[in-house]
This record gives C-alpha cells, sequence and structure tokens, in this order.
C-alpha cells in the first residue's frame, strides 16, 4: 500500500462521470476511507509492539523534506533490521551525507553524529569532507542522530572562457550551470570539483559529436573563496580540424551472410565515436534478425587530409559472424496464477525461430509492461548444435493496490478519496479499479475493468460505470451511466485512438439558467464517441517543450438507446518553448461546438454545452462564469474557441513566474457560429514545480467584463493549465 498517492487529476474531464450520493454520506465515506488507511498503515508498528526495537537513524538541518528524504536513504541501504549499527555503519553514513552536501555545493560542510551506545551513554563525533575520524572498531549504536552543518554554497561567481570558436560562450555555460534563470542564485550556478568535471566531459563530447574528434577541454579552478563560497573558473578549448566521414566499408568473415545496410547516408556526416557506434549497432541488429546472436564486429579508421582543411575519415568494419542459432523451446516459470495462453501473447519470438536478442528483449518488456510481475528475466541454454532454448523467470506482485487521492483546485477547493485496485484477474492480465473522489463541490464514483490485448491483439476493451453530483455555478448537475470503449496506441504515429459507446442519464436540478435550446431536467443520451490525441511534450506535468493534440467527437442519437439527438467535435492543441534562457513560452487552442444538426428543432442537455471559466480556462472567472449571459443568469455555449498565451520566467530551479493572456469566444446559439461575444483576462501568477506539477497561486484581471461579472479571480491550484 502506497501513502499517499497524490492525483493530480484536477480538470473537469475527470469529472464527467458520476453517481449521486449524498454530501453528508459521501464525507463520511472519505473521512472512513483515510482514518482506515491510517489504521491500516499503522498495523505493522502494532504488530512490532512486544518485538524487540531496531536500531534507528535521524537527520536534521537539511531542510523538512529532505531530512526525512536522507533517512529514508539511510534505511534502504542499511535495511537489516539490526539492534545495533557497527562502527562500519555509521561511518559510511557519515560519508553519504557529506557526499550529498558537496554535491549540492557545500564543499566545508561536516556532519556531527550525536551517538546513543547499547549501553546507554551517548558521544559525539564530527566528521568533515577530509573524513580522517574513524570509530572504535568495537563501536555498538541503538541511535544515530546527525546533525548537519552546510556551511557556505560554492558556486560559480565567475567563468572564463578561451579557445572557443565552434561555440558561443553563452553554450559553453550552458554546460557548467544547471539551469539556465533569471536570477542565477547560488543554488542554479553551485559548484563542486566532481560536477566541473562532468561538465567539462560533457561539453568535450559534444565538440566531439560535432566532428571535432580530437577536440580537447580543460577546466580549472583558479580561485575559490572559503568565506563566501565564490569560485572563480577557467574553460580552454581546443577544438582542433573537423573531421568527416568519407567512406564506410565492411569485410564480412568467409561464408558470413552480406548484410543489407544502407551506407551512403553516413557520408559527409561529422565523423565521431559514436557514428561508429550507429553503424556497429545498426549492423549487430541485422546479423541479429538473422539469428546471428553472438556476431562480433569490429572498427578501425584512416584518416587522411581534405581539401578544406578538414579531415576525411574512411571508416572499416570487419564482421565475423559466428554460427547461425535457432530457438529450440521457450519455458517459463514463477508465474503461478497467471494463463500461460496470456504470456505467449506477448512473446515475439516461437520455437524454431532464429534467435535474436533484440525480440527477445522486446519479449521481456512487454511481460513487463503487463504490470503484474515485479520481475521479469530471461536466460539462454545450449541444446545441442545451433540450439539454444529460452526460460523466462517471472515474479508476480501483489495483486490489490490501495491508493489515495488528494488535491485542490480553486473551484472545488479541497479534494480527496480513495482507489483500490485488483490486478492478474482470472490471470488474464484483466483489472478491476473502484475510485471515488470527494470535494466540497462534487462527489465522484466510478468501476472501471480493462481487458487488455483484447483477443490477442493490441487494443484494449474497458468497460466502467459511473455516477457525479456537482455543483455547478447555475445548476446541479447528477449523471449516471456506463461505457464500454477500444482503445489502441499507434506507436509509429504517436497516435492514441478510443472509441467507445455511452449510454447516461444526465439530470439537471435546481437550474438557474435561462431558457435556450436546451433540455432541462433528465435525459438519456446514448452515443458514440471518438477521442484521438498525440502527445510529444517533454512531460506531461510540467511541459518546457513539445506539443500535443487533441480531438474528440460525439454522435447521440434515439437510435442508440437515447432520447435526445445531438452532435459534437472538439479540437485542441497546446505548444511550449524557450524563447531565451529561462524564458519560455506556452500556448493553448480549443475549439468546441455542440448542437443538433441533422434536427435543429431538437432540444441539447445543458450539461453538455460549454461553460468556459476557470484556473484552466480564462482565469479572470471561477469555473463556468465565463459562459454566456443573459442578465444576471447564464446560458450554455453550443460553440466556443478558446486561447491561452503565457510567458513563464523561471527565477530558479522550482519557481517562475507567469505573464498570461486567455481569451474565449462563445455562441448561445449554433446560428452565432463560431461566437458572437468575447471575454479576455490578463494576469500574472506564481508557479512552484512539484513532481505532481506546477502549485499555482495566479490573478487573472478581467479585461472587459460584462455587468454581474467580477472584475477578476485569484486563483490557487494544482497542476499544469492546458
Amino acid at each position: 500500500m502506497t501513502w499517499p498517492t497524490l492525483d493530480r487529476a484536477w480538470r473537469a474531464s475527470v469529472l464527467r462521470a458520476p453517481f449521486s450520493l449524498s454530501l453528508k454520506l459521501c464525507r463520511t465515506i472519505f473521512m472512513g476511507v483515510i482514518f482506515g488507511a491510517v489504521a491500516f498503515e499503522s498495523e505493522p508498528l502494532a504488530a512490532a509492539k512486544g518485538k524487540e526495537e531496531v536500531a534507528s537513524w535521524s537527520v536534521e538541518n537539511a531542510g523538512f523534506f529532505q531530512n526525512r528524504k536522507l533517512k529514508n536513504q539511510l534505511d534502504l541501504i542499511f535495511n537489516e533490521e539490526k539492534e545495533t549499527f557497527d562502527s562500519s555503519d555509521i561511518e559510511d553514513a557519515a560519508l553519504i551525507l557529506i557526499s550529498y552536501l558537496e554535491g549540492e555545493g557545500f564543499l566545508a560542510a561536516k556532519a556531527v553524529g550525536e551517538i546513543t551506545l547499547a549501553n546507554g551513554e551517548k558521544t559525539t563525533v564530527e566528521w568533515d569532507s577530509d573524513f580522517d575520524v574513524f570509530l572504535p572498531r568495537e563501536t555498538e549504536a541503538v541511535h544515530v542522530g546527525f546533525k548537519l552543518v552546510r556551511g557556505p554554497r560554492f558556486y560559480y561567481d565567475s567563468l572564463s572562457v578561451e579557445g572557443n570558436q565552434v561555440l558561443t560562450t553563452e553554450e559553453v555555460e550552458a554546460f557548467f550551470y544547471n539551469e539556465p534563470l533569471l536570477f542565477q542564485d547560488r543554488k542554479s550556478r553551485v559548484f563542486s570539483r566532481g560536477l566541473m568535471q562532468r561538465s567539462r566531459a560533457n561539453l568535450q563530447s559534444h565538440l566531439n559529436t560535432l566532428g571535432y574528434f580530437k577536440a580537447r577541454v580543460k577546466a580549472e579552478l583558479i580561485e575559490s573563496n572559503r568565506e563566501t563560497g565564490a569560485c572563480s573558473v577557467q574553460v580552454s578549448i581546443t577544438e582542433g580540424p573537423k573531421h568527416l566521414v568519407d567512406a564506410v566499408e565492411i569485410e564480412v568473415a568467409e561464408g558470413g551472410p552480406e548484410p543489407e545496410v544502407d551506407l551512403l547516408k553516413y557520408a559527409e556526416e561529422p565523423y565521431s565515436r559514436f557514428i561508429t557506434q550507429d553503424l556497429t549497432r545498426e549492423l549487430r541488429n541485422r546479423y541479429y534478425d538473422l539469428g546471428y546472436p553472438d556476431a562480433v564486429i569490429k572498427s578501425s579508421t584512416t584518416i587522411e587530409d581534405g581539401a578544406s582543411g578538414e579531415k576525411r575519415v574512411e571508416i572499416r568494419l570487419d564482421v565475423n559472424p559466428g554460427p547461425q542459432v535457432f530457438i529450440s523451446s521457450i519455458t517459463y516459470s514463477g508465474s503461478r496464477d497467471t494463463k500461460p495462453s496470456l504470456i505467449r501473447s506477448r512473446l515475439r519470438v516461437s520455437e524454431g525461430d532464429p534467435l535474436n536478442p533484440s525480440l527477445l528483449e522486446r519479449s521481456r518488456l512487454n511481460l513487463s509492461r503487463l504490470g503484474i510481475f515485479d520481475q521479469v528475466d530471461y536466460v539462454l541454454k545450449p541444446e545441442g548444435d545451433n540450439q539454444k532454448s529460452v526460460h523466462f523467470d517471472l515474479e508476480e506482485r501483489t495483486t490489490w493496490e490501495v491508493d489515495t487521492i488528494l488535491g485542490w483546485g480553486s473551484y472545488e477547493q479541497l479534494r480527496g478519496g480513495f482507489q483500490v485496485e485488483k490486478l492478474n484477474i482470472l490471470g488474464a492480465g484483466h483489472r478491476a479499479r473502484l475510485k471515488t473522489i470527494v470535494s466540497l463541490k462534487s462527489q465522484l464514483g466510478e468501476f472501471r475493468y480493462l481487458v487488455p490485448s483484447f483477443m490477442d491483439t493490441p487494443v484494449s476493451l474497458s468497460a466502467k460505470v459511473f455516477g457525479l453530483k456537482r455543483e455547478e455555478i447555475a445548476f446541479e448537475r447528477r449523471d449516471f451511466g456506463m461505457d464500454v470503449g477500444l482503445s489502441r496506441k499507434f506507436d509509429k504515429l504517436g497516435v492514441d485512438a478510443n472509441t467507445l459507446y455511452s449510454i447516461r442519464t444526465l439530470d439537471v436540478r435546481d437550474s438557474e439558467l435561462t431558457d435556450s435550446l436546451t433540455s432541462q431536467g433528465g435525459s438519456t443520451v446514448g452515443s458514440f464517441q471518438l477521442r484521438l490525441g498525440r502527445d510529444r511534450r517533454d512531460s506531461a506535468i510540467n511541459p518546457r517543450s513539445g506539443y500535443r493534440a487533441t480531438s474528440q467527437w460525439e454522435w447521440a442519437s434515439e437510435a442508440f438507446g437515447g432520447e435526445v439527438d445531438f452532435q459534437m467535435a472538439e479540437f485542441g492543441f497546446s505548444g511550449h518553448g524557450e524563447i531565451s534562457r529561462g524564458l519560455f513560452w506556452h500556448g493553448g487552442f480549443t475549439h468546441g461546438v455542440i448542437g443538433s444538426f441533422s434536427e435543429p428543432q431538437k432540444q441539447v442537455p445543458a450539461s453538455v454545452l460549454y461553460y468556459p471559466g476557470g484556473e484552466n480556462s480564462v482565469r479572470g472567472y471561477q469555473r463556468s462564469e465565463a459562459a454566456p449571459r443573459e442578465g444576471e443568469k447564464f446560458k450554455g455555449a453550443q460553440s466556443f474557441v478558446l486561447v491561452n498565451l503565457e510567458l513563464e520566467q523561471a527565477l530558479n530551479q522550482n519557481v517562475s513566474v507567469v505573464l498570461f493572456l486567455d481569451a474565449v469566444g462563445t455562441a448561445s446559439r449554433i446560428e452565432e457560429y463560431p461566437f458572437d461575444d468575447t471575454l479576455a483576462s490578463a494576469g500574472l501568477g506564481l508557479r512552484y514545480r512539484t513532481f505532481m506539477g506546477p502549485v499555482r497561486l495566479e490573478y487573472g484581471h478581467n479585461l472587459n467584463p460584462r455587468v454581474f461579472d467580477p472584475e477578476g479571480t485569484l486563483h490557487f491550484s494544482l497542476g499544469y493549465p492546458f
């Protein structure tokens, strides 16, 4: 059981599912789950009472979270349940802590160990970077508490570069500073000799890849101030002549098959050892495909002067394929609860095939990706002439997982719940998940059953029942129903595709909406949906580069078991990139349209219309407040166009300031497509990057508010906006 797992799924799309539980009941369930989880976590502690106490560590002065992280690392390294720590354990722990501090730039750091001995006596020992203090060999401690004395942080105060003709000074500096930031504080310019030498090696390797095969880089610490930590470093670069690939020659041992390799694509490429590695890898893979797993490839080069002062490199590859090998048999062990048919469906090799190590590794990864094994390994065993058997050694993981869900949003505020998942149902890799989430505005419950590799295909089958009760700004939403869908990832295209059939009841209560082409009250919707997505961002949580494109279509009809007819299409695109050092741009575009185009007289359910506004939409408004108005009352939009633009400037490694502009155009009737009313907000925000997404504090000021609109809105939320 993991405690806690934080879920950043704060988007409205998560809440398009449902269950009508009373608020009081849901809150009771939520609190019961939280206290139950705590009690569950406490059971091992209670069970441990009466047993002999084990030795323990503690760490102070590294910061609240870092103290716990360092302690956990020590617990992990010295994971035996010892009654006492000996002198080697304590000295090794001190060395680990000193090394951590030096890596953070605290080169004059000390670790003060307060040691409680087994006989109850206490002693204090101090270690520094010289590490010339040793404990008596007979030391036995029941507790060691380390107090870290960091001293000044050493940092790059100046970096001088000489001899660089290929790269700019700024490009060279980027190899030595952790991140290019607006305010280069000491933490972002950390200095240590180890970091300096790694930076030097990376810079030299980069020059090599550009064709400067004999480039050499030297980095020297010229001066350091042990009081302030200021360091002056000089970098000297000797680039040498540029090397280009002139030709590639392959010589195969007598009797070996000739490979099919495109050698012309390497001509005139900058030469480096990486070119040779790429050639060797490609050639080896060709022989793997033919069943030569022991192929030996040796490379050599001939370098001559070129006409323009460059060096021309001829690469020669000598190949000894070795014997051709075939798979005699495939066996596996450790799959006590897993069906053999599921394992076989994930293998990319069969008995009698040429032995291809690449396909064996792909088979191992396919088994690992099932999520039902903690460990997957394979071994090869010779079985006569040119034959080898393959044995997969599997270790099944626990089939039950329980996670807690916590989060925060400016509209829903506190949000929490739990998720229970059962893995490898029926031994076929099926999964079942029960999830419930409660916030101050909504209650959500859903049960999902997943069948991966449906009928031994790359397609997954899923079925879901759901329920949602949610207080929207102008009505109360109560939805419940079920989905049945198929999904597949097209790896070559990088596209995720999902199609599903949905039957659901949409109930609108306590409505303050104006009359429009919408149906209020309860209605049943039967529809088919198609969703496509392509994600090329460097990070889904804290993106700084790349893009994401999405599209969604829905067709609801009485012919599909519902009571209403409408069609919906929605498209979205977001992009991210770097403008200059530490300055990033982000942009998002979303367009949606919904209506009964085949039968315009048909009404569209109010709860499926668009209600823009909120921390992930137009940030001058609370959730849904940017929807069309008629006086004080809101109307749902049948069409909208949303544009989000941001400039983000990093202040240090985790904190950044954001300037944003949000604009939306809406049309309450399809006749005014794409929009007949526009709203815009501009604002400023502060973000702190975490492992679960940015913590955001943002204020959006409305540039053209309507009569009943707010002047602006302050948002505090978790997660990236688009």
